[in-house]
Formats: structure tokens, sequence, C-alpha cells
């Protein structure tokens, strides 16, 4: 008797909920014990792609779903191209696991191209729905929603029917924590309003056709939030209101200033936007941004003073994609605050820029951080003309120089002639 097979079921199936219903019915397989225990396990996670029919598709959903018809449903996970598997037997099965208390539902349609496809308005109403994922899909425009333990929303390339869409759903869930949306390149929606009094994550990820400027418009409401991931290459306004409780911000947009468009100081709009978002995430801790982000946020500062971030603690800038194959010196300045800030070296996608690269001055004193050591060492290791790399010991930490200047003797050079002096 083996350990797993020793274990109450109960345990046994809550194992098995992690695997796709593919593996767990492979179970049967091995002993007695286990022929039919795959039936009872409450939920169901299928690819129509694990079958060759339709067929026999629909047959075992159906026969999986009429096993313990009348107990309750912890996931439901479906994967199928709806123009072959036909949409009165999906929506006949959500509505089945709607009836069956679901908790965690995550329907996929991997041929979206029918922009009209739904899911069931039962879904919308189910009291013990705690997670929604869906992929593919329209997203409607509903008068009534009511799911009270929804904590967990994916909305993955959903098209949404109208302005009012998302914001009808989020109004519904009063429990909602985390919401994710990655906007399909066909969805036009002019403003999207996410409005919660409970939501504490929020990611949106917009991928622009770089053919044309959209004017679109994110507004975004939620005093709880705390977490707050704008990767949004579409949306040509954010507007924020109540981010008093963030604390972190991964922030990626142009705020639509694509191809050759640039920062126009008489643009008192845009201006006004960007003074207003960047003083709603000036509180935050954490501060992740992208270089070509922080561009505009520069040109912006040529006509407005920047807000004080006065709690920030790390700041992360990712410089992924340049290209500077003529460089020759580069200086890592010194940043002052009140408290000490960690800063994060970000290592580029690419070495280009390394390889004319003759002088390094790192301003900040050094207190041997693993990150302040990597980029040395990447610095070192990467730069085949380097002639001198300066840096800076916190002299008033002897033990710990003692070890850092040990620590830099061991780093390789590419460069034969690169001088390493300490100041």
């Amino acid at each position: 008797m083996d350990i797993v097979s020793s274990l109450p079921e109960s345990l046994i199936f809550e194992i098995l909920l992690n695997l796709s219903t593919k593996d767990v019915v492979k179970t049967s397989l091995l002993s007695s014990r286990w022929r039919n225990l795959w039936r009872f396990v409450p939920g169901l996670s299928l690819e129509y792609s694990y079958f060759r029919k339709h067929d026999a598709f629909v047959s075992f959903v159906d026969a999986f779903l009429g096993f313990n018809s009348d107990s309750c449903m912890q996931k439901f996970k479906l994967k199928c191209n709806w123009d072959y598997v036909f949409k009165a037997d999906v929506k006949r099965w959500i509505d089945t696991v709607a009836k069956r208390r679901i908790q965690h539902l995550h329907v996929a349609d991997i041929d979206w191209e029918d922009d009209e496809m739904q899911i069931p308005p039962t879904i919308y109403t189910c009291e013990s729905l705690v997670s929604l994922n869906i992929y593919g899909i329209t997203l409607p425009t509903l008068k009534f929603v009511s799911l009270p333990c929804l904590k967990a929303i994916v909305l993955d390339t959903v098209k949404f029917s109208g302005d009012s869409a998302l914001e009808t759903l989020i109004l519904g869930c009063p429990v909602l924590e985390r919401l994710y949306i990655e906007r399909n390149l066909c969805d036009y929606t002019e403003v999207l309003r996410v409005r919660s009094q409970s939501l504490l994550s929020f990611t949106i990820i917009a991928y622009s056709h770089n053919t044309y400027v959209e004017d679109l418009v994110v507004a975004i409401d939620a005093p709880r939030l705390k977490y707050l991931r704008l990767c949004d290459h579409r949306t040509a306004s954010f507007l924020l209101n109540n981010m008093g409780s963030l604390v972190k911000a991964d922030i990626d947009s142009l705020f639509n200033l694509l191809l050759k468009m640039k920062f126009d100081p008489n643009d008192i709009q845009k201006r006004n936007m960007i003074r207003d978002f960047l003083a709603e995430i000036s509180g935050v801790k954490d501060l992740i941004i992208v270089s070509r982000t922080l561009e505009v946020i520069y040109e912006y500062s040529r006509c407005e003073p920047l807000p004080l971030f006065r709690n920030l603690s790390f700041l992360r800038v990712e410089f992924g994609g340049y290209r500077c194959s003529n460089l020759k010196s580069l200086v890592v300045g010194s940043i002052t605050y009140e408290e000490s800030v960690g800063i994060d070296y970000i290592v580029p996608e690419s070495r280009c820029f390394l390889a004319s690269l003759e002088y390094v001055e790192i301003e900040r004193r050094l207190e041997g951080e693993a990150m302040e050591m990597e980029l040395v060492s990447y610095l070192l290791e990467n730069s085949p003309v380097l002639k001198k790399l300066t840096l800076c010991l916190d002299r008033p930490k002897k033990k710990k120089e003692c070890v850092i200047l040990k620590e830099l003797l061991t780093i390789p050079r590419l460069s034969v002639s690169c001088q390493v002096v300490v100041l």
C-alpha cells in the first residue's frame, strides 16, 4: 500500500483537484480502490484536444456532470473551440455547474473569432462563485449582477459589449480583491471604469496595433488598492482616484504617445492627466517603471515639477530593448532620501551598449548588497574595452568594506586593461 492510497478520500480529492481530468482518470488503473475514485472528484479540468471526436467529448462531460449531481462542484475548467463544440452544450454545462454551486469557473474559447460568444447569465448570479476566469468571450452589458463571494476575476482577451459592461460586473462583486484584464485587440471600448471598495490588486495589459492612435480611457477608483500594474500601450488617459492605500505600482505606458508622437507641452489635457496620475501614485513604497515611461515623465517634468515620492523605498527601472552602440561613458547616479532607497539595477536585454563602453562611475556608495555586486560583475565581465570603473564604498563600515574589496578582486574582467578605482 502506497502512502497516497492510505490518505482519507477527502484529502485525495483535494490533491486530484490540482490535476487535469485526463490525468485524474489515469489513476483508475492503479488499483481496484482507484477504479472509480475519479468520478467523485468535485472538479473537471478538460481540453477539447484530448478527444478525437466531438461526440466523445460531449458524452464524457455529460457523464461526469451526471456523477453525484446533488453535490457541490468546486472547479470547472473547460478549454475548447466553441465553433466545433456546440455552443448549446457549453451553455448547458455552465448552467449545470452553476446549479451545483460552482466555486471556481474557468472557460476558454481558444478560437475567439466569434466575438459574440457569451457565457450564460446564470453565472452572474451564482452566489457560491469565488473565482471567474474567462478567455476569448464577450462580456455582456448586464442589468443585474450578484456575486457575493467572488474574490478574483480574470478577463483574458475578452470583448466588452459596452462601456458599462465591466463597471456593472464589478459593482455586483462586493468582496472582489483581484482583477486582471488583458484587452482584446478587437475591443474598442472607449472607457473602462474600475470602481470597487474592496479591490486590492488590479492589472491591465493592452498591447497596441502600432498603426493608429486610440483615445481610450481607464478610470480607477479603488480606495483599498495596494497593487497596480499598468502594461498598457493603448490607453491614452489613466484617471486615478483614491489611491491612498497603494503600496506597489508597476508602470509600462506611453499614455498613447506612440510612433513619432512626442509629449506636447501645449496639450493641457494630457499635462493635467499626467500630473494627476503621478500625484495619485506618489505614495507608493515600491515602484517599477520602464524607461520609455520615464522618458515621457521627463518631458513632462520640463513643464511642471514632479510630486515628491516621500514613501519610496524601492525603485526599479527597466531598460530592456535599448540600443546604444556608441556609448562610451556611463554614470549610475546617487539618489538621496531621508531614508535609504533600494535601487534595483536592471541588466539590459542587449549587451550591444557594452561593446563601446570605456568609463563607468557608480556614484551611489556600495554596501555590498547582492544587486549592487551583480551590476559591478555584469559590467566587468561583459565590457570588452572598459578602461576604468570607479566605485564608492561606505567607509564607516570597515568590516563590510574589506569583504567588498575581496569580492571585487575575484570578479573576472573581460577587458585586460580595465582599472577598478575605489574611492
